[in-house]
C-alpha cells in the first residue's frame, strides 16, 4: 500500500511526501483491515456509492520545485471531485487490497475512516484540522515516487466530523519503472562498512531505479551475535540522491507489533543514535538522514554520519550521529530497546565517517526471514518520522 499524508498545499495543489504505514513498501501490513464494521453507521444500513464523475488520474512522473528552490522528482496526479465534503486518497497494489481488506471497499473505507478518527483522537486535534484530508480545490496531487506497479487508487469521501458517506471512485493506474542510470546502478552490490572494531557486510539491491535501493545485513552475522529481529522488516531502505549521487540512509518506520514478547506493544524503526553532553545516548526518529555515503575522484568511498538538530529554550542545538541501528519502542516500559551495541560509529577523531569498501562476491548468510513468532501489527505507527532531508544546493 502507498499511504498518502497531506504535508503542504499551494493553491489547488498539494505535495505529499513518502510514507510507509506499517511497514517497508515490500511487505508492509495492516492488520484487521478488512474488519471495518458491517456497513452500519448510526444504525442505519448504508451502501456503497461508485462516482462515475469523480476522477483520479496518474500523469507519470514530473520534477517538483520545493519552498527552498531544491528541485524532487514526483508521482503527479490529476484529481476531478466535485462533492462539497472532504475526501481521502489511499492506493493499494491487488493484492495488497485483498490481503488487508478482501477486496472490500465497504470494508476499505470503514477501517480507513476508523484510523483517522484514531489519530485525530490520539493527537488531540479536530478530525477536519488532520493534514491528509482534501477539498475540492485540491486539483493537483503530488507524492513521493512510488515503486513500480500495478496500483488501485481511490477517493473516499468523508465528512467533517469524521463520518463515511460511502461516496467513492476507484481508478485502476500503473507506475513504470525506469531504465537504471550508471550512477544509480554504482551503488547495487555488497559493501563492507566497519570502524575497524566492528563491521557489517550490506547488501544493496534495487529496490526502484533512480530512487530507492533495498539495503540488507545491518546488524546481522558474526558481528551482531544471535541477538536479531528475524522478521521480514530486516531491512531498510536507502535513498539515491540524484542531485550529488550519493547513498542516502535515513531514519524509518517499519513496523510496529502487538504483545512483542516481553514488551508489550512495540514501535519498530531505524534511527540513528547521538551524545548528549551528559554521555546519555539518545535515539533520535524525528530526523531524517542518519549518514550518507559519497565518492572521491580516486574512487574511495566513505559513509558520513549525519546530524539533527533541535531547540531547547531558544538555543538550537546540531549533535552528530554516533552511530545508526535499529530499535524498538516499547510502550510498555516507556524507552528504547536494542538487540545490541556493536555498531560502527561515528567520531569527531575520524571527521564523523567510517570507511565504506566493496567486497567481492556475494554475502553467503542465509538472509530468509524466521518468524520466531506470528506477532500481531497495528495499523498506524504510534510516531510519524519527520522529515528533514539535504538541500541540494
Amino acid at each position: 500500500m502507498a499511504a498518502i499524508v497531506a504535508m503542504a498545499a499551494a493553491g489547488c495543489t498539494k505535495y505529499i511526501p513518502f510514507y510507509r504505514d506499517g511497514g517497508n513498501t515490500e511487505n508492509s501490513s495492516r492488520p484487521g483491515g478488512g474488519q471495518g464494521g458491517g456497513g452500519q453507521q448510526g444504525g442505519e444500513t448504508v451502501s456503497l456509492k461508485e462516482r462515475t464523475d469523480w476522477s483520479i488520474n496518474y500523469q507519470g512522473r514530473a520534477d517538483f520545485k520545493e519552498d527552498d528552490g531544491s528541485v524532487s522528482r514526483v508521482e503527479s496526479f490529476q484529481l476531478n471531485y466535485t462533492g462539497n465534503n472532504l475526501f481521502i486518497i489511499r492506493v493499494f497494489t491487488d493484492e495488497d487490497f485483498k490481503t488487508y481488506y478482501g477486496s472490500d471497499v465497504k470494508a476499505l473505507i470503514e477501517g480507513e475512516i476508523k484510523d483517522l478518527n484514531t489519530i485525530a483522537q490520539n493527537d488531540n486535534i479536530e478530525f477536519a484540522k488532520l493534514n491528509n484530508l482534501f477539498d475540492n480545490g485540491v486539483k493537483t496531487l503530488y507524492t513521493d515516487i512510488m515503486l513500480h506497479g500495478k496500483y488501485n487508487a481511490f477517493i473516499i469521501e468523508v465528512t467533517s466530523a469524521g463520518k463515511a458517506t460511502y461516496n467513492y471512485c476507484r481508478t485502476s493506474i500503473e507506475v513504470v519503472q525506469e531504465a537504471a542510470t550508471p550512477a544509480y546502478s554504482s551503488w547495487l552490490g555488497v559493501w563492507n562498512i566497519s570502524d575497524k572494531y566492528v563491521g557489517y557486510d550490506i547488501e544493496v539491491t534495487a529496490l526502484e531505479n533512480n530512487y530507492l535501493y533495498r539495503v540488507d545485513g545491518w546488524e546481522t552475522g558474526n558481528a551482531a551475535g544471535s541477538v536479531q529481529m528475524n522478521q521480514d522488516d530486516d531491512w531498510i531502505e536507502a535513498r539515491f540522491m540524484n542531485f550529488d549521487g550519493s547513498l542516502s540512509f535515513f531514519i524509518q518506520f517499519l513496523a510496529s507489533y502487538e504483545n512483542y514478547e516481553n514488551l508489550g506493544d512495540v514501535d519498530y524503526m531505524f534511527v540513528g543514535t547521538y551524545v548528549e553532553s551528559t554521555g546519555e545516548k539518545v535515539d533520535d526518529y524525528e530526523g531524517w538522514e542518519v549518514a550518507w555515503a559519497t565518492k572521491d575522484e580516486d574512487g574511495n568511498v566513505v559513509l558520513n554520519g549525519g546530524n539533527t538538530e533541535f531547540t531547547v529554550n531558544g538555543v538550537t542545538y546540531k549533535p552528530h550521529y554516533n552511530t545508526m541501528r535499529y530499535s524498538l519502542y516499547s510502550y510498555k516500559e516507556n524507552g528504547w530497546v536494542h538487540f545490541h551495541d556493536a555498531l560502527p560509529t561515528f567520531t569527531e577523531a575520524n571527521g564523523w565517517k567510517v570507511p565504506m569498501v566493496r567486497t567481492k562476491g556475494v554475502i553467503e548468510e542465509d538472509r530468509t526471514p524466521v518468524h520466531t513468532k506470528n506477532y500481531l501489527r497495528r495499523t498506524q505507527p504510534k510516531v510519524h518520522v519527520e522529515k528533514k532531508e539535504r538541500s541540494s544546493e
